[in-house]
């Protein structure tokens, strides 16, 4: 079983959940909020998925303020299908289910801080 990389990665897997639940997309403010991305995260991760068709990034200017809002794409929505069904397939093999409902859960382990990614210099997109 393989996963897409673009998908499987945490930060750009909040953006696609993000979106799934907005189908008229989210404003760029709006959408750093529900995922927890600073600015430079969010711009970075919302060109790459750009990049793969799977957002739609439109910019435009409301009350005289830019306003750039992203929008999950038919693309990105099958991607993100995609990698739901083979989590679920895994979890449903003959006699997976059974050893993950009976297997104590493991201790929390506190999560690594995230490696800041740099901002390019042309992220005046941001709002």
């Amino acid at each position: 079983m393989t996963f897409d990389p673009l998908v499987s990665n945490a930060g750009r897997l909040r953006i696609l959940t993000a979106l799934a639940e907005e189908p008229r997309g989210q404003a760029f403010v709006q959408l750093r909020s529900r995922t927890g991305l600073t600015d430079g995260n969010l711009a970075t991760h919302a060109r790459r998925l750009q990049s793969a068709g799977f957002v739609a990034i439109h910019k435009s200017i409301d009350e005289g303020k830019p306003l750039t809002t992203l929008q999950l794409t038919s693309t990105g929505r099958e991607a993100l299908h995609q990698h739901a069904r083979a989590l679920l397939s895994a979890l449903h093999r003959e006699g997976t289910t059974a050893q993950v409902a009976a297997a104590p859960a493991p201790p929390a382990a506190p999560a690594p801080p995230a490696a800041p990614v740099a901002a390019d210099a042309d992220d005046d997109w941001v709002d």
